[in-house]
């Protein structure tokens, strides 16, 4: 029986997070005036997706590592501003399935957003409900190893919820989602509102596949009647 769901929260919550996130970066380069092919700086920041930004700015300027930090401060300027939260968008009903589930399933959260970001400016834009019994970002595991698509931060939450991997869902959108869900040994859920499309989300093996979240109730019905 399902007990726990854990989501992933850009694109899986709130969408456009990609967006936000490729604008941002964007902007970094140009602070600092490295200007790399759209497909390779897509590329590059695909490669560290998950991670923190300065992970990720690391990467974009591997050739040129002595921008680093004043590329971090650009970027996080950009970030804490509007540029990021303007592509933002949830789905009209997504407060009230978050709400429906709570009653039901301990909630967490395990993503790679900033701390800062996700409590001051987008939970209060989009009036997220305070459902979430757990959250763990990729900025809180100081150890990259240990961030998605490894298990800790599931199996970190998991132990903070009381909860069992048999119990346990993982609501993703990316690859590493999967992967960490299944390293778990939780059960992978995947939306098509973010990087997998139904194709790639089948070649990974999940069974559970939906449009979006709001259809978390129905997957989670049909799981049950699987049991």
């Amino acid at each position: 029986m399902i007990t726990t769901i854990i989501f992933d929260w850009d694109d899986v919550i709130t969408l456009g997070s990609k967006e936000g996130y490729f604008a941002c970066y964007h902007k970094a380069l140009e602070g600092v005036g490295v200007v790399l092919p759209p497909g390779e700086e897509q590329k590059r920041i695909l490669a560290k997706w998950g991670e923190t930004h300065r992970d990720e700015l690391g990467e974009l300027l591997r050739e040129q590592p002595q921008l680093l930090d004043r590329a971090s401060e650009i970027y996080e300027k950009e970030l804490f501003g509007d540029t990021y939260v303007d592509e933002l968008f949830i789905l009209d009903g997504t407060a009230e399935v978050l709400k429906t589930l709570s009653l039901s399933y301990k909630l967490g959260v395990a993503t790679g957003i900033h701390p800062g970001m996700l409590y001051k400016r987008v939970i209060p834009r989009f009036h997220i409900p305070d459902v979430f019994s757990e959250v763990l970002s990729s900025y809180d595991i100081p150890d990259p190893s240990k961030r998605k698509p490894d298990p800790y931060t599931a199996l970190a939450l998991m132990r903070r919820l009381g909860s069992k991997p048999e119990e346990t869902v993982v609501v993703g959108d990316a690859k590493n989602d999967v992967l960490m869900a299944e390293r778990s040994g939780c059960v992978p859920v995947v939306v098509l509102t973010g990087h997998l499309n139904k194709k790639q989300a089948e070649e990974l093996g999940v069974r559970y596949i939906i449009p979006d979240l709001r259809s978390m109730p129905d997957i989670l019905s049909y799981m049950a009647c699987q049991t």
